[in-house]
């Protein structure tokens, strides 16, 4: 991060009966009432602080808020399979199930909890799989959508369930605890899911995206376990049907070297949703918030600009 950077004030709220961690980012000398609020949620796997990049740039217009939705970051964890959670002193750990609805619920929860109503919301994967299906049934939340490959199943093509087996598996076996953020960074440079992010952003996920265990050692804060759970929900929700009940501006983005089936996603999302447009990102992937912030935020301000 640079020197001038904004550094983030963080808090809690109770809602649906779990506790959310959350952050803001606003200009040192912008009164809050003076900035229009807007809303980011994050990916399944990582954490509200890894839009960093993109919050700082926001900040420049907007109250921007970010919460770690249910099982990541310092939010409440509903399963906890060790029985050794170093955050359960600060997150209680309740009954509960990772089925899409509650995150949608978490998301009304969250605003309500806030005192926000009537905001642009970024959603990014899962995260804008909620925001466009909160816009669609609960319209009084959401003045405008970014929606940044949101996992939206069209009717008749739902993700293969071997695949969602698959990507279950490959998180209850991704390796959770390391020996030093260096070594963590070092390791997940190889990885091509990490390949194309900067330096600053894969270090910022390794220093916030774990907490230090008792041993020294650091470890996610996102259990493998959890994100399993979200993979294999991924299709509990029917999201593809309520889109055409959207009614505020949306822009679809994509990232240019995303895999077939997300960029069609995207493409028939911004086709399905009536007052939507499609973009998209330069030399990108999946991930592009991390990979490109730069160019995701150019197209963010532009669009919250409009109109």
């Amino acid at each position: 991060m640079s020197a001038d950077s904004i550094s983030p004030s963080d808090g809690f709220v109770d809602t649906n009966g779990l506790r959310l961690h959350y952050l803001t980012w606003q200009q040192p000398a912008a009164p809050n009432a003076a900035l229009q609020p807007v809303l980011l949620v994050h990916a399944t796997g990582f954490l509200a602080r890894l839009w960093q990049p993109v919050a700082e740039a926001l900040a420049l217009r907007h109250l921007v808020y970010a919460y770690d939705v249910r099982g990541h970051g310092d939010s409440g964890k509903p399963l906890d399979t060790t029985g050794e959670d170093p955050l359960a002193a600060e997150t209680e750990s309740i009954a509960g199930d990772y089925h899409w609805q509650n995150f949608v619920d978490d998301m009304a929860g969250f605003l309500d909890a806030s005192a926000l109503r009537g905001v642009p919301i970024i959603g990014h994967s899962s995260g804008g799989a909620a925001a466009v299906y909160l816009a669609a049934t609960r319209p009084e939340y959401v003045t405008k959508l970014v929606l940044i490959e949101p996992i939206i199943m069209p009717a008749g093509v739902q993700m293969d369930e071997d695949r969602r087996g698959q990507m279950a598996g490959a998180a209850r076996k991704r390796r959770q605890v390391w020996p030093s953020h260096e070594e963590m960074v070092a390791a997940y440079r190889t990885r091509s899911t990490f390949e194309h992010w900067p330096e600053d952003i894969l270090r910022l996920y390794a220093e916030e995206g774990t907490f230090q265990r008792k041993d020294g050692q650091i470890e996610l804060k996102c259990p493998g376990e959890v994100e399993a759970q979200v993979f294999e929900n991924s299709a509990s929700l029917d999201i593809w049907d309520v889109l055409p009940r959207v009614d505020c501006p949306t822009l679809v983005l994509r990232g240019e070297r995303t895999e077939g089936f997300l960029s069609m996603v995207a493409a028939d999302a911004a086709q399905r949703i009536p007052n939507a447009r499609l973009a998209t990102i330069a030399n990108a992937g999946h991930l592009a918030p991390m990979e490109r912030p730069e160019a995701v935020t150019q197209e963010i301000l532009a669009f919250l600009g409009e109109g």
